[in-house]
């Protein structure tokens, strides 16, 4: 009898869960609008994770055109120069160096004030050679380059270090400031695109309400349940995160090609783009899958006129 009553049950079981896949197939609409409102909620996301790699980009940018001018003694061979130039660069923080030599420096002179001391010095250059210095962007702030300029003045070849200290400081805390404002921004557009995607979600699933508790009164299990829904939601998260990124790609070719930015061979540019696309995929998954989830145990713990 009982073993009669459980093949009764498991037949019935699988046809409620074959209704279920019908349902899911006759509510084609509500999971493509579902698709789409996902993906535009991840484009939204993946434009400011953009903007926050454009920001890091150029922040690097910045910082290391920012440099040090290092003086050097007269009486300097080019071999002794050379030499200078190979152990400066062997400096950890060095992005890179530039050799200015007394020649170029008057050139520079001349054409920054429109003035020839050579009509007055006849054939002597007071002014000295100098190597430029540029110190990776991680280590452009006021006391790193100050400890870097006391580690140079123990150079002997190297007479005096200068560096603008009220524009590093200035620069550095601006871009501290819209630092914090982007992140702000990209939290804030977070939030917004999961509960975009939660609220879309959760009312695609709300038209399920009723397969779920028939199936439930019938013995089903929270797991036999929601496993349709959740294979349904996981492919549907796949899906709207490689429509977002496809997007979002179109959109950074275009603006490359049209306008030549972004350097795709820079790290800080691939890891960006790297972590965007995943970022994408992680949350089109999780969410999708947490907000059904989360909506077919709602309608399992609801009274039945609490479905009306």
């Amino acid at each position: 009898m009982n073993k009669g009553r459980n093949e009764v049950k498991d037949v019935f079981l699988q046809q409620m869960s074959q209704q279920a896949g019908k349902s899911l197939q006759r509510k084609q609409t509500h999971y493509v609008n579902a698709i789409l409102i996902t993906a535009l909620a991840l484009v939204m996301l993946g434009v400011m994770s953009i903007l926050m790699i454009s920001f890091k980009y150029e922040e690097a940018n910045i910082k290391e055109d920012l440099v040090i001018s290092a003086y050097l003694k007269d009486g300097l061979t080019q071999t002794d120069v050379d030499k200078l130039i190979k152990r400066i660069t062997a400096e950890p923080s060095v992005h890179d160096t530039h050799y200015i030599s007394k020649e170029a420096a008057m050139d520079i002179f001349k054409e920054k004030f429109n003035e020839d001391p050579g009509e007055i010095l006849e054939d002597v250059n007071p002014l000295p050679a100098s190597i430029d210095i540029s110190l990776d962007a991680a280590a452009v702030n006021v006391d790193s380059i100050n400890a870097f300029r006391e580690r140079l003045q123990l150079y002997p070849e190297i007479t005096l270090t200068r560096a603008n200290e009220a524009l590093i400081s200035s620069v550095d805390t601006d871009l501290k400031v819209a630092g914090f404002v982007i992140a702000g921004l990209s939290i804030l557009f977070l939030i917004i695109a999961i509960a975009i995607i939660d609220k879309t979600i959760r009312l695609s699933m709300y038209s399920n309400r009723f397969l779920v508790r028939s199936m439930q009164l019938v013995g089903a299990t929270r797991g036999f349940i929601t496993g349709p829904y959740v294979r349904r939601s996981i492919i549907n998260g796949v899906i709207s995160a490689f429509i977002a990124a496809f997007i979002l790609m179109l959109g950074v070719i275009y603006v490359h090609n049209n306008y030549n930015y972004w350097d795709f061979s820079n790290p800080t540019i691939k890891r960006g783009f790297m972590f965007t696309m995943l970022m994408l995929l992680a949350v089109g998954v999780l969410i999708t899958w947490f907000s059904t989830r989360s909506s077919v145990h709602k309608y399992i713990k609801m009274k039945l006129d609490e479905l009306y």
